[in-house]
């Protein structure tokens, strides 16, 4: 199945509504100072870049429908539908490090993602583990930072 997207158009919808929502969010993220002490606002620089975003935006779309300079892409499903499966093995992953801990989820996902994309040799397999194992160790012992761990080994 193919589309076709029209870039400037939806680049142009999309962070419009992006901006629009973060500004009506700011309001409850970004807390002004109960005392004015003649400093900047902590929404200054939210403010200035979004507005950014939203003047490119009405831009995008202004050239779009106005002067119809368009880039349109095609879109195919099949050729693409590998990366959505990688990007949803990533999502897998962070939820397995949240309550496997790092060592599981790694020597979990990174053979399954391996084999995913085409590797059968065994010792990338090995080295990859490995890597895993060695990165575990160096966080911990070397610079005292400590990955989650398995939920039952504290």
């Amino acid at each position: 199945m193919k589309i076709k997207i029209k870039t400037n158009l939806w680049t142009g919808i999309i962070f419009g509504l992006f901006a629009i929502f973060r500004f009506l969010m700011m309001e409850k993220e970004v807390r002004i100072p109960m005392f004015d002490s003649g400093a900047p606002s902590p929404r200054i620089m939210p403010t200035i870049f979004l507005t950014i975003i939203l003047i490119c935006s009405a831009l995008l779309i202004i050239q779009s429908v106005v002067f119809k300079k368009e880039k349109v892409v095609e879109f195919d499903w099949s050729k693409e539908m590998p990366m959505f499966v990688l990007i949803a093995m990533l999502c897998l992953y962070t939820f397995l490090i949240i309550n496997v801990g790092y060592m599981v989820a790694s020597l979990i996902v990174f053979p399954v993602v391996l084999f995913f994309v085409g590797e059968r040799k065994i010792p990338v397999y090995v080295v990859s583990v490995v890597a895993a194992i060695g990165i575990y160790f160096l966080f911990k012992f070397v610079f005292n930072i400590s990955l989650p761990d398995f939920p039952f080994f504290g």
